[in-house]
């Protein structure tokens, strides 16, 4: 599976969400938008990976919803 991260969203916490997705199984590809700040909280961690649409609002969040 492939994961789109903004790497504006995600600022400080990049390393930590690439690092996470790679351990999830996902191709990750740090791009400079993904679109996701026009639908979602500007200062999400925002992500597509595989179909599915991730922001959250800080990187415990993102873990969470990364597990279900």
């Amino acid at each position: 599976m492939e994961a789109k991260v903004c790497k504006f969203c995600a600022g400080e916490r990049l390393d930590d969400v690439i690092k996470l997705l790679e351990e999830k199984g996902y191709r990750v590809s740090v791009e400079e938008c993904i679109g996701l700040c026009a639908k979602y909280a500007c200062g999400n961690i925002n992500v597509i990976a595989g179909e599915k649409e991730i922001s959250a609002r800080d990187f415990d969040e993102f873990v969470k919803v990364l597990e279900v």
